[in-house]
């Protein structure tokens, strides 16, 4: 397990000297705890990715550095040290603790029984505790605009997807990639695999290489963190397919590999956490994030391997997914 911090301090106080003197015993005062806060994260990936670890951990820095809050991290925790990595985040003065995943579920259950002075954020989470909040991006939406795009662009005919494994989110995801897809072209085919894993990059390598030299897939869209980058990885080795990641603009207008990217703005979702622990609201709720409020989006698209006229198409498209009328 490696740790490293980066922090900022913010104690928050507000104090009315003339209010608190003994000399003025009916006036009011306005006077707060002095608190501070401190949000830590755990993952078991790394936070420098490319993808989801690397996302998940700059929306941290940015909304913790907006609130002035300290914040720090746990990176390449195992799967058996989860609600120890919790424990030692506590332990570290955190009073925040950001999952980010649906995988963490049952260490944060834990945890949450246990510390309930300590707030829970969770993403793609499913709880019901008052000291627990869940950041939910629109999947279905994210689905759609990685399977458009996927239908758009595949020459073969055979798109792929990987996945982590089959939590509900990706379940989702997957239906909908498949879904867009076939809404562009209705004889696509599309093939799953599973890596049982965030955080194999091996094991993405292997998948995406099996899936293009033995079943004709030329574009792969996962869901699965650093084993993605495994993927992608083994794309550009092979000098063939393309891939579309999320949840961060992770190619370029000239990449050779990646078409585009489904963007998912975790940043905004933190903050408004982060704002409901201010105001004294926090806890058993969803907040979510969806292409119509551009907590979903699209990010830059290869002006290499998406052509000017199937950019400007999916375009529309997008507009479609995020109005909710792309698929009926």
């Amino acid at each position: 397990m490696d740790a490293h911090s980066i922090s900022r301090r913010n104690v928050i106080r507000c104090t009315v000297a003339a209010a608190c003197a003994a000399a003025l015993p009916l006036s009011l005062s306005a006077c707060a705890e002095e608190r501070s806060y401190k949000a830590g994260m755990f993952i078991d990936g790394a936070i420098d990715d490319g993808g989801w670890g690397e996302s998940c951990y700059n929306a941290l820095v940015s909304a913790s550095e907006a609130h002035q809050w300290e914040h720090t991290y746990t990176q390449h925790v195992d799967e058996d040290d989860w609600e120890d990595a919790i424990e030692d985040l506590i332990d570290d003065g955190c009073t925040i603790i950001f999952a980010p995943g649906a995988q963490y579920t049952e260490a944060v259950d834990q945890a949450a029984a246990e510390h309930e002075d300590i707030k829970f954020i969770v993403l793609n989470g499913d709880f019901e505790r008052d000291n627990v909040e869940n950041l939910v991006p629109n999947n279905a939406q994210i689905g759609q605009l990685a399977g458009a795009l996927a239908g758009l662009i595949s020459k073969t005919g055979v798109i792929g997807f990987i996945g982590g494994t089959g939590l509900e989110g990706t379940k989702e995801k997957v239906a909908n990639y498949e879904a867009a897809a076939r809404a562009i072209n209705a004889n696509i085919q599309v093939v799953e695999d599973y890596a049982d894993s965030f955080a194999d990059e091996e094991r993405g390598y292997e998948i995406a290489t099996e899936m293009v030299e033995q079943k004709n897939v030329d574009v792969l869209f996962g869901d699965a963190s650093i084993v993605d980058a495994g993927a992608r990885r083994a794309l550009y080795d092979l000098g063939r397919g393309m891939a579309i990641a999320q949840p961060n603009d992770a190619g370029s207008s000239y990449d050779q590999v990646i078409a585009g990217s489904v963007l998912t703005d975790n940043d905004m979702m933190i903050r408004n956490a982060f704002r409901d622990i201010e105001s004294g609201s926090f806890g058993n709720k969803t907040v979510t994030g969806d292409a119509s409020t551009g907590g979903v989006g699209i990010g830059t698209l290869s002006d290499v391997l998406v052509e000017p006229f199937i950019q400007e198409r999916y375009a529309g498209i997008a507009d479609q997914i995020a109005q909710g009328t792309f698929i009926g």
